[in-house]
């Protein structure tokens, strides 16, 4: 049995005030027209807000689109925003995928849309035009964690990322990269309050195109993290000796490229290098600090899984996918459907009982546990990777129980202040 993954429990132990039992209400839908999406995604959240057990005026709204919405965001918001007069703030992106409950939207057009209960004074929008205060910068509020949306192509992320955890208490961040549409299409982000929406002459406010954006929460918003990544170790982890940049030419002191074909049991014949190619492009490399990133044979968060785009005989390197220092270990690995699926189970069970709460409710006030979810998934795990459709949410909401989810597919995920591919990194709210 593999072990179940970490998760991150911010602000545990500290006193709280709490916010709320109910759930976040959840709408989702898929159409061409973007006023029609947004009509049967309200349609869905005001049934919601109307009946029991949902929050009936939560004030901050996540929304996910596909690419194809993605020039409409602003009429789409202004729509949103006009139909739930309570909503204050609006955050989210566009992506290639957009997850809601057990459905994945891979294909066509897609709108998501979760209303997160918290109050004002608990959580912070943020952006290249905001940004987020350092712990004591800003009175009355400091922030735990920081869900983070942000474009891909960026060379200094991993930088931006790390000074960003800084600024909060936890470190923690979560999230993922957005990627572009087909034929162009620029990928947007949304981190703006309702009445910019409705401002003359503000055509451009709070819709991003480049950089992160996002929400700051305080520990006042309990919330959990943990990340599944679905990979087999080959072996135990190698020393970096020798990289530069990209290129790996030197581990544990032998020529790197030597040392991965022995690892896969590879043997060239004369200069067929056919079958070292073929093998290596289902092999993964993952990037963890001395010694470290592997745990009882599972890798841990702390490893970074790359992926291996070549091989160079006059070096004897290996070209991974992001450039790496020396020094630091890689554990090659491989994806696999079956330890996929029961990672992610793992995964969901152990929020699901990280959620329980310390102390039973009164008789006949059962309180949920769970009151939303985000999830992040990477375009490289879904169907392709546990079957069909719909199948990786199947598997997730088999494991963490029937809660309102909302996500989507990103290039790559946010953990902490490390990039990740091939992940899934789920955050819960609890009560």
């Amino acid at each position: 049995m593999r072990k179940a993954p970490a998760t991150r429990k911010p602000g545990a132990g500290g006193a709280r005030k709490k916010v709320g039992m109910s759930l976040f209400p959840v709408g989702h839908a898929s159409h061409s027209d973007w006023r029609a999406a947004a009509d049967a995604v309200l349609q869905q959240l005001r049934l919601q807000m109307a009946g029991p057990g949902h929050a009936q005026r939560p004030r901050l709204g996540l929304v996910y689109l596909s690419h194809a919405h993605a020039a409409h965001a602003r009429p789409l918001l202004q729509h949103l925003a006009r139909a739930l007069p309570h909503v204050a703030d609006w955050a989210g992106c566009s992506a290639g995928g957009v997850l809601a409950m057990s459905h994945e939207y891979l294909s066509g057009t897609a709108l998501a849309v979760m209303l997160l209960d918290v109050p004002a004074a608990h959580y912070r929008l943020y952006s290249g035009l905001a940004p987020l205060h350092a712990p004591g910068g800003e009175a009355g509020f400091t922030a735990h964690s920081a869900l983070v949306h942000a474009a891909g192509g960026q060379p200094e992320l991993a930088e931006l990322l790390y000074e960003l955890s800084e600024r909060t208490e936890s470190g923690l961040l979560f999230g993922g990269v957005g990627d572009d549409g087909e034929d162009g299409v620029e990928g947007v982000q949304i981190a703006c309050r309702t009445e910019d929406l409705h401002a003359q002459h503000a055509d451009a406010r709070g819709i991003f195109r480049g950089g992160f954006s996002g929400v700051a929460f305080g520990a006042g918003v309990p919330c959990i993290t943990g990340m599944a990544q679905g990979c087999v170790p080959l072996g135990e982890g190698l020393e970096i000796t020798e990289a530069r940049g990209a290129l790996v030419t030197g581990l544990d002191g032998d020529p790197a490229l030597q040392r991965l074909l022995q690892l896969l049991g590879v043997e060239l014949e004369g200069s067929d290098w056919q079958p070292a190619l073929t093998t290596v492009r289902t092999t993964l490399a993952a990037i963890a600090p001395p010694g470290r990133g592997l745990a009882h044979g599972v890798l841990t968060e702390e490893a970074q899984v790359l992926t291996l785009v070549g091989l160079d005989p006059l070096r004897q390197g290996v070209a991974l996918s992001s450039a790496v220092e020396a020094g630091h270990s890689v554990i090659f690995c491989r994806r696999q459907a079956q330890v996929a699926r029961q990672e992610l189970l793992q995964l969901g069970a152990a929020l699901r009982d990280a959620a329980e709460p310390e102390e039973a409710a009164p008789e006949g006030e059962a309180q949920p546990r769970i009151r939303g979810a985000i999830y992040i998934s990477c375009r490289g795990r879904g169907g392709g990777l546990f079957g069909g459709p719909d199948a990786e949410l199947r598997t997730l909401r088999h494991a963490l129980g029937d809660v309102p989810l909302i996500g989507f597919v990103a290039e790559a995920e946010i953990m902490d202040a490390r990039l990740h591919r091939f992940a899934g990194v789920l955050t819960v709210f609890t009560a």
